[in-house]
């Protein structure tokens, strides 16, 4: 299992069409794209990002800014019992920052999170 990041490709969409070998949904912008995985993995530094994992078994990482990530986000922590869950994620490409808050560059950004169990 490699984990894919998506720095540095024309679109998000593109990029997951490439990690996951799947065809692009009809409703799917260039700037926006849904998937479907479970839950792997939260972890925090200067941003908090979370990890899926596709059925496929392909990891993808983006930064975990759905507002259902703000209260994890504020204690830099997902509870325990969140991995594993099954969730449909919404990506568009976010800013990742600095300690200080500087805008380092662009990333992957989780927009919404739907939990599916």
């Amino acid at each position: 299992m490699t984990r894919k990041h998506l720095t540095g490709w024309a679109s998000p969409l593109a990029a997951l069409v490439v990690a996951f070998g799947v065809q692009a949904p009809a409703s799917a912008s260039m700037d926006t794209d849904v998937v479907s995985g479970e839950i792997s993995s939260y972890e925090c530094g200067d941003n908090c990002y979370l990890t899926i994992v596709s059925a496929d078994g392909e990891e993808l990482t983006g930064l975990c800014a759905a507002p259902e990530c703000d209260a994890w986000n504020e204690v830099a922590e997902m509870p325990a019992r969140f991995v594993g869950r099954a969730v449909t994620v919404t990506i568009e490409m976010g800013e990742q920052t600095d300690a200080d808050g500087n805008v380092m560059g662009e990333f992957p950004s989780f927009t919404r999170i739907a939990f599916d169990n």
